[in-house]
């Protein structure tokens, strides 16, 4: 007779103590105690037994005597789950079948049992009037026989670890989860959007918020909320999407020496953290839509929020072995000064400064720049969910804040000029000088030297000719100048006195200020006092 043979796994050995809790009254049972066995076991059938995995069960009369009689011959083990008679022979699967199941196996290694089996009917292998092989039953037959597809190398060969961080920050892992439908603030349905990052090491959510939108302003309300509450990490781990796929998000990160990660694409085992957290929100997505109507994107974040607290974050975690809350308590934060954190994420444009008002056209919107801007174009750093002002930038550095141009308000003053440093040049001296050296230049050929004092040409003489030459009449004030001047320098060469008007006429024009004129003639006439006299060549 072949040997019994009794299962030995974790949960025949709970059938067995249950077996036993069943009978136990009876196999302990002494001669002289009251009741008969045929009572004892009729009262033991009437009762409801509690079996572990399945429930209240009740158990006949004719079990309880069979797990006596099997107790009594071999003890507790005996009352263990015993194996199939027919285990591991095949009654389905004929060794033809079989074979030409690893033999197609074999051709294409990557093929999948159950196209196996619609080969196998559609050439004939399998007859269609007897019953069909499971592909359960096809897979375990293929692996005894070294043919499955993790043994031929097609399936599975990717391993995963499991990854372990020693301090809060060193990985953030992010995502976005699609939610419930709410009613946005123009009164259509609308599916919300979860953008949540999970703490590795504490399995905390360092932020989560429900959006009406997946975009670059909606991540980066979550990312400041995080960083302004518990300060920079080291990495954080995301998907390929394109919100995350920015560079002004990568950019910004930069700036704070945090980096951005991003998994493989379709391969979701690296963010297993937030890909299990998901659970939570789908617990809580479920309630939400069995209320009645649509709840508002303010209303559906109030109620994740009490919802968060009290299901996850005081809730064992099975990783960490104590609640997240617990884990998260020996943390310090570190939060992000509001200064930078103002300046991050923001998107950056190529603008020109309009010529005659000083502006730049941002989203519909006109900022008033710095006058000296006007003309050039700038860079125009701004934040899609704030447009109370930008930032402009020339050539990679920070010159001002623009805010909105107001309509119909009178234009901002000028600011006040910045206070100038002493003059280290007369520049208007300079330019006296070179004026100076044209006009004796100019008169050079007259050699000063041989021009003599006339003392017939007396001040009424002097007075027509400058008037004359000058185009100006004799009224009362150039009269005094002249005769102010004649009475300083008299007595004057007439020559003298022509050539420097004329030269000054040549220059300025007719009809200019009297004293325009007078200094032509003052100019030649001390140059001619300079001038030493001719000697006769011997």
């Amino acid at each position: 007779m072949t040997e019994i043979q009794h299962r030995d796994d974790e949960h025949a050995i709970l059938i067995a103590l249950f077996r036993y809790g069943v009978i136990a009254e009876l196999a302990e049972r002494k001669p002289g105690d009251d009741g008969t066995v045929t009572d004892l076991v009729t009262q033991i059938a009437e009762k409801t037994h509690y079996l572990p995995g399945k429930g209240a069960v009740r158990v006949r009369e004719r079990t309880v005597y069979a797990w006596l009689r099997r107790f009594k011959q071999g003890g507790l083990s005996s009352l263990r789950p015993r194996h199939r008679k027919d285990k591991g022979l095949r009654r389905v699967l004929t060794d033809a079948v079989l074979q030409r199941a690893i033999e197609l196996r074999k051709e294409n290694p990557e093929r999948h049992t159950s196209t196996l089996i619609d080969i196998l009917k559609r050439e004939g292998t399998l007859d269609s009037k007897v019953k069909q092989p499971h592909r359960a039953t096809l897979d375990r037959h293929l692996s005894r026989r070294s043919a499955s597809r993790r043994q031929m190398r097609t399936l599975g060969n990717k391993r995963t670890i499991k990854m372990e961080f020693e301090n809060f920050g060193d990985l953030w892992v992010g995502d976005y989860h699609h939610g419930p439908l709410v009613l946005s603030p123009s009164g259509q349905a609308v599916v919300a959007k979860l953008g949540a990052f999970i703490d590795h090491t504490t399995r905390w959510p360092v932020a989560d918020r429900y959006y009406l939108s997946e975009d670059l302003g909606t991540l980066r309300d979550t990312l400041l909320r995080a960083l302004l509450k518990w300060g920079k990490f080291k990495k954080a781990y995301v998907d390929n999407g394109s919100v995350y796929r920015a560079e002004q998000l990568a950019y910004s990160l930069r700036c704070i020496d945090c980096e951005l990660i991003h998994s493989r694409a379709y391969y979701s085992q690296g963010r297993g953290v937030i890909e299990r957290w998901w659970q939570v929100a789908d617990a809580f997505e479920s309630e939400v839509r069995a209320l009645d109507g649509l709840l508002t994107i303010h209303e559906l974040n109030t109620r994740w929020e009490a919802w968060k607290e009290l299901r996850y974050c005081d809730a064992i975690h099975s990783a960490l072995g104590k609640t997240p809350r617990e884990a998260i308590a020996l943390v310090v934060p570190q939060p992000l000064s509001p200064e930078v954190a103002r300046e991050l994420f923001l998107c950056g444009e190529d603008r020109q400064v309009h010529k005659h008002d000083g502006c730049v056209s941002i989203l519909g919107r006109r900022y008033l720049c710095e006058s000296f801007l006007r003309g050039q174009t700038v860079k125009v750093r701004y934040d899609v969910n704030d447009l109370t002002s930008v930032l402009i930038f020339v050539d990679g550095k920070r010159v001002g804040r623009a805010l909105p141009q107001v309509p119909n308000t009178t234009p901002e003053p000028h600011p006040e000029p910045v206070e100038r440093a002493r003059q280290s040049v007369d520049y208007l001296a300079l330019l006296r000088a070179d004026f100076d050296k044209r006009l004796l230049l100019q008169a050079a050929p007259a050699r000063y030297a041989d021009i003599k004092a006339d003392p017939g040409f007396n001040l009424d003489g002097f007075q027509a000719v400058v008037t004359q030459l000058a185009g100006l009449k004799r009224v009362p004030s150039v009269e005094r100048e002249l005769g102010a001047f004649f009475e300083t320098y008299a007595p004057l060469p007439e020559t003298l006195v022509r050539i420097g008007t004329e030269h000054a006429v040549r220059l300025h024009g007719r009809g200019r200020h009297i004293q325009v004129y007078l200094h032509a003639i003052r100019t030649l006439l001390l140059a001619h006092m300079k001038s030493p006299p001719n000697k006769e060549k011997p």
